[in-house]
């Protein structure tokens, strides 16, 4: 399409020309203006060569990319990352979980070390519920990769870990791509820019600075991606889960270290129980008092009842008695109703 919109732009230029040289004078001479037409229109077609030439030298430059990274024909995508990169692009993520009896103390020892290794602290989260509960800390770090293992073992020596994960993103092949489709874009852009300096039709100005804006957009997402990749391969990620805990939590193995943990934990249990039942009945006194009060009410004004209708039974029967023995005597004037 692109080879179709640019021979007919080059026809109508050649028409345009030919009509100014006719209409420029009586005295104009015919084969002079079709010598001068014809050799504008020969610039122009060279100019335009020059930019067909250049796309498909972009394009080439792209298959050559896509051939590099499938691994077919050619020089691969990792040779050519050995020879033009000094190393391999690592994206290291790495996850802590500490457990500490001194959080105050690890908090700030860990982000001084933290600004000693060059580090910056991306995002964190601190909770403390106060109470029984222990507080707790999240932090996440962003430490340059070639200090990544001395924080690590920085870390280690100031708290107790309890459990290390490790991912590791290789992402060289990828890395090389988008660096190769950059620069053959680069490239076309720059010729592109060669050819605009020497246009003067209006037409074709407007199309080479339509292209050019479709380079410049194509090159900015791709060196955005670079840069995002750069960030993250020169500085690892690390997610450090921080617990307060009364005791910390012992590394070793063995049946005796096992044991004495769980026997620890067992004492520490039953503590928190009676401590927690302790605190529930204080806290919940006022509310204890009232409920005590109205289960009191209550039974009293069921015994009361209880006795009104006991009373009202035996005066009921006490009459029925009088009555029954008023009617044995014949006296039915004595009926107490």
């Amino acid at each position: 399409m692109k080879n179709k919109f640019y021979t007919l732009l080059m026809i109508l230029m050649i028409a345009a020309l030919l009509l100014t040289g006719c209409g420029r004078g009586k005295g104009l001479d015919t084969s002079s203006g079709e010598t001068e037409a014809a050799q504008i229109a020969a610039d122009t077609d060279s100019g335009f060569n020059g930019f067909e030439k250049t796309q498909e030298a972009a394009v080439l430059d792209t298959e050559a990319a896509a051939e590099d990274s499938s691994g077919e024909g050619g020089q691969s995508a990792r040779e050519f990352s050995e020879q033009g990169l000094s190393s391999r692009k690592l994206i290291k993520t790495v996850s802590l979980t500490m457990q500490t009896r001194t959080f105050d103390t690890l908090k700030q020892q860990l982000e001084e070390s933290i600004a000693s290794f060059g580090g910056y602290i991306e995002n964190s989260s601190y909770d403390a519920p106060g109470g029984q509960s222990f507080r707790y800390y999240h932090i996440c770090v962003r430490i340059p990769s070639k200090d990544l293992d001395a924080f690590v073992n920085k870390a280690g020596e100031l708290g107790t870990i309890t459990n290390k994960s490790e991912n590791v993103q290789d992402v060289t092949l990828d890395y090389v791509d988008k660096t190769a489709y950059k620069e053959s874009l680069q490239t076309e852009y720059e010729r592109v820019m060669e050819l605009l300096a020497q246009a003067k039709d209006l037409d074709q100005i407007l199309a080479l600075e339509s292209k050019l804006s479709e380079l410049r957009y194509e090159i900015n997402s791709y060196e955005s991606q670079l840069r995002t990749y750069d960030n993250q391969i020169d500085y690892s990620t690390v997610n450090i889960n921080i617990s307060e805990v009364e005791y910390e939590k012992e590394m070793s193995d063995s049946v005796g270290s096992r044991i004495s943990s769980g026997f620890r934990s067992s004492l520490f249990a039953v503590r928190d129980f009676f401590v927690n039942t302790f605190v529930f009945l204080v806290s919940s006194l006022p509310v204890l008092v009232l409920l005590a009060a109205a289960i009191i009410a209550a039974v009293m004004i069921l015994k009361k009842g209880r006795r009104f209708r006991r009373k009202a039974l035996e005066e009921k029967e006490e009459r029925r008695e009088m009555k029954e023995h008023n009617e044995e005597n014949g006296d039915s004037k004595a009926d107490p109703s």
